[in-house]
C-alpha cells in the first residue's frame, strides 16, 4: 500500500466535473432557469409515484422494502429520469420494454386511459417478478411521454412459492411471462384478462393491490406531465428532454476525458451452476478499454449460458454495468439516456451475461447482475486508482432471495413470504464499509422483523450482525446480518443466492468478505447446510433457518490497521479476539468483559505482525483470502476523509 503522497495543484484544483462550469451553459438550449425546474421536476415526479407505491402497495416487500421503481421516458422510449430510491436492477429495462412495447402496440393504437402491462425478461430485462406498468402520456391529442412502472410482484407463478426456482432448465418453470397487453382501457382494469392471470399465480388478491398501487403511480406521473405542458408547453417539454440528454452527456465525457487511457480487465465467479454436472462455477469476464471520451465494456469472454437459473438477458446486463458505472460516477445521477448512448457494452448470445430463450432467469439478481456489477466496479478501479482514488471500491453484499410458502395458521389463508438479504458494503478507500444495509441497489431497505412476524408464520429468534464477517483490511468491510427464525407452520421454503463460495472480493491487500449461508436447524442433530440454491425444501412446523448474508471486501492490508480500531470493534463484539489475533495481528488481554476493559499488548501486537507478514495471508476466491487479482492494485496516493468529503457530500444524491 503506498503511503499519502503530497498532493500536487492538479489534485488541489482539479474540477471534477460535478457540475458544469458556468462557461458551457451557453450550451444548453432553454432557459437556465426552467431547465434546472423541469429536469428536476422529471426526477421529482419519478419519487412522489416511488412514495406513493410505498405507502399503498400490500406486500413489505414493495412498502417497506422498496423493491419498485418508475421512471419517465419519452415518446419514443429514451429514458429521461427516474427517481431517488428507485432500485437500481430496474433502472435499464425502463428503455426496452418501452421500445419492445411500441413493436407490438404502435402509438397510433394507444388512446387516453391506456396502461399496458409486460413482463418477459428476454425483452424487458431482469425477471418476470418484475413486471412492468407502461403509460402513455397525451397532452393535446398526442403522446408526449411515457410512465414506466415497476415492482416485483411476490409471486408468478410456476412450481415455487415466490417463483424463483434455481433448478429451473427453462423460463417454463419460473412462473407466467406477460408480453405487452392493454391491461388497463380508459382507466378501468380489464378483469377479464387479470383472471388469466391470477388465475396462475399465488396471492392474486394480493398482487391486484400491489398492481393497484402501480396504476396509481403511472396515473401520478401523467399528471406531473401534463401539469409541466400546461405551464410550460409542449415543445419546451421536448426540449427539456433533449437538453437534460446533452447536459449529461457532455459532463459525463468531461469525467472521462480526466481519466488515463488504457485497457483493464478483470472476472468475478458465481458459485456453481446447480443443474450441470460436476456443478462448475460460472464466470464473468470484462474488458474495459478508454480511449479519449469513449468508454467499451466487452463481455464476450464471459461462461457459456448456465442450465440452471443464474444468467440474465442483454438488457440486466447492461442495467449492471450501467449500475456499477453510476456508483463511481454518483455526480452524473440520475441515470438518463444521456449517458446511455455514450457507452458501448458487447456481449455474445449465448453467453452467462446474454442468454437466449427459453433459458431461466429468476435468478439473476443475485447471479448475473452482481457480478457484472462489482467487475464493472473492479474494472474501473485501474483508471480511477490513479485520479479519484475514492472511486476504488472493493465487492458488496450479494442480494440472495428467501422465498416461503404455504398456509398461515392465524390468517386461515395461504401466503408468499420474500425476503432478501442486507449485509456488509465494500470498505472504500479513506473508510470502513457500512454494516447490515444494502447500498448497492440504492432503494432496498430491511425490512422489520416485527412486520414479518405479522404477516407470516415466523418467528424471529436473532437479528443481529455476524461477529467475524467483514472482509479484514486497513479499513474493513461492512458486517453481514444474520437471521435466526423459526417456521410456526409447515412450508416450502427456496433460496435463490449466491456468494457462498466466491465471496466479495477485498482490494489492495484487502481480504475478501465473508460469504453467505442459509442453514436448516443448527446447533441440532437435524442440522443441514442448505446452500444457496435449495429448492422447494420442506420445513416443519418448529424447524428453524440461520439466514446470513455476505460481508464487504476490505481495502489494504489488515496489518495496518489502526490498533485501537481493532480494539473498537473487539469492544464492540463486531470481531472476536480471536480474529483480531489472526487477521489484524493485534493481541488483546481482556482484563474485564463486563466493565469493557481490554486492554493492547503492545509487545506482543509487534511480534504477531511481524510474523503475519512474513507469513502472508492465503491467496484465494473465498471467505477472509487475499484476492489475486486485486491485491497488487495501487493508489496514486491515499485520500483522507476530509479531502474526500466534499466531493461525497455534493456528487451523492439521495438513495445512493
Amino acid at each position: 500500500m503506498q503511503q499519502k503522497a503530497a498532493k500536487s495543484a492538479k489534485h488541489l484544483d482539479a474540477d471534477y466535473g460535478i457540475k458544469e462550469k458556468l462557461t458551457h451553459v451557453s450550451e444548453i438550449g432553454m432557459d437556465l432557469i426552467t431547465f434546472e425546474v423541469m429536469r428536476n421536476a422529471f426526477v421529482a415526479a419519478c419519487y412522489e409515484a416511488s412514495t406513493t407505491i410505498e405507502r399503498v402497495a400490500y406486500h413489505p416487500v414493495v412498502g417497506m422494502g422498496r423493491d419498485r421503481s418508475n421512471a419517465l421516458l419519452t415518446k419514443d422510449g429514451r429514458l429521461v429520469a427516474h427517481g431517488h430510491t428507485d432500485a437500481a436492477a430496474h433502472y435499464a429495462s425502463f428503455g426496452p420494454s418501452v421500445v419492445e412495447l411500441l413493436k407490438d402496440r404502435p402509438v397510433e393504437s394507444m388512446q387516453r386511459g391506456d396502461t399496458f402491462l409486460f413482463s418477459d425478461p428476454y425483452r424487458t430485462g431482469s425477471h418476470v417478478n418484475d413486471t412492468r406498468l407502461i403509460r402513455p402520456i397525451f397532452y393535446d391529442d398526442q403522446v408526449v411521454a411515457f410512465a414506466c412502472t415497476v415492482i416485483h410482484w411476490a409471486d408468478m407463478g410456476g412450481p415455487m412459492p415466490g417463483t424463483f426456482n434455481p433448478e429451473a432448465t427453462t423460463c417454463y418453470a419460473e412462473g407466467i411471462r406477460i408480453p405487452p397487453i392493454r391491461l388497463f382501457k380508459a382507466d378501468v382494469l380489464d378483469e377479464e384478462l387479470f383472471s388469466l392471470i391470477a388465475i396462475n399465480i399465488r396471492g392474486a388478491v394480493e398482487r391486484r393491490a400491489d398492481l393497484q398501487a402501480q396504476f396509481e403511480a403511472s396515473r401520478l406521473i401523467d399528471r406531473r406531465v401534463r401539469e409541466l405542458c400546461e405551464r410550460y408547453g409542449v415543445e419546451t417539454l421536448f426540449t427539456a428532454f433533449e437538453e437534460q440528454f446533452n447536459y449529461s452527456e457532455r459532463v459525463m465525457l468531461a469525467e472521462l476525458a480526466q481519466l488515463p487511457d488504457g485497457t483493464w480487465q478483470f472476472e468475478d465467479f458465481g458459485d456453481q451452476d446447480v443443474m450441470t454436472p460436476g456443478k462448475p462455477p460460472i464466470r464473468v469476464h470484462c474488458t474495459m478499454t478508454k480511449r479519449g471520451t469513449k468508454m467499451t465494456f466487452d463481455w464476450t469472454q464471459s461462461g457459456p449460458q448456465p442450465r440452471g437459473s443464474w444468467g440474465c438477458s442483454y438488457a440486466t446486463l447492461t442495467g449492471g454495468n450501467y449500475l456499477g458505472f453510476m456508483i463511481c460516477f454518483p455526480q452524473l445521477f440520475p441515470l438518463n439516456h444521456g449517458i446511455i448512448r455514450n457507452l458501448e457494452i458487447l456481449s455474445k448470445k449465448g453467453t452467462c451475461v446474454d442468454v437466449v430463450e427459453p433459458a431461466p432467469t429468476t435468478g439473476y439478481a443475485s447471479g448475473a447482475f452482481d457480478k457484472v456489477e462489482a467487475v464493472t466496479i473492479a474494472c474501473l478501479a485501474g483508471p480511477m486508482s490513479s485520479v479519484q482514488p475514492w472511486r476504488v471500491y472493493p465487492a458488496a453484499v450479494s442480494l440472495t432471495n428467501l422465498c416461503m410458502g404455504g398456509y398461515n395458521p392465524r390468517t386461515k389463508k395461504s401466503f408468499v413470504q420474500y425476503t432478501y438479504a442486507v449485509g456488509g458494503e465494500n470498505a472504500r478507500t479513506f473508510k470502513d464499509g457500512k454494516s447490515l444495509i444494502f447500498m448497492r441497489f440504492c432503494n432496498a431497505r430491511t425490512i422489520p422483523q416485527e412486520l414479518e412476524e405479522r404477516w407470516f408464520p415466523v418467528l424471529y429468534t436473532r437479528y443481529e450482525a455476524r461477529t467475524d464477517s467483514c472482509g479484514h483490511g486497513m479499513y474493513r468491510g461492512g458486517f453481514a446480518l444474520v437471521r435466526e427464525m423459526t417456521v410456526l407452520s409447515d412450508v416450502t421454503m427456496t433460496i435463490h443466492g449466491d456468494r457462498e463460495k466466491f465471496t466479495p472480493f477485498g482490494m489492495a491487500g484487502g481480504l475478501n468478505g465473508g460469504g453467505c449461508n442459509l442453514i436448516i436447524n443448527k446447533g441440532t442433530d437435524r442440522e443441514f447446510n442448505a446452500g444457496m440454491y435449495a429448492t422447494g425444501v420442506e420445513l416443519k412446523k418448529g424447524d428453524k433457518i440461520f439466514y446470513a448474508s455476505s460481508g464487504g471486501g476490505g481495502f489494504g492490508d489488515p496489518l495496518e490497521r489502526d490498533p485501537q480500531l481493532v480494539l473498537t470493534d473487539v469492544m464492540d463484539e463486531w470481531l472476536t479476539v480471536e480474529t483480531a489475533r489472526d487477521y489484524y495481528g493485534v493481541a488483546i488481554d481482556v482484563v474485564d468483559a463486563e466493565a469493557l476493559d481490554y486492554r493492547i499488548d503492545e509487545t506482543k501486537t509487534a511480534e504477531l505482525r511481524g510474523k503475519l507478514r512474513k507469513k502472508g495471508f492465503a491467496e484465494g476466491l473465498g471467505s477472509h483470502q487475499l484476492h489475486p487479482r486485486t491485491r497488487d492494485i495501487k493508489l496514486k496516493w491515499l485520500p483522507t476523509e476530509e479531502e474526500v468529503q466534499p466531493h461525497i457530500t455534493v456528487s451523492r444524491p439521495p438513495g445512493w
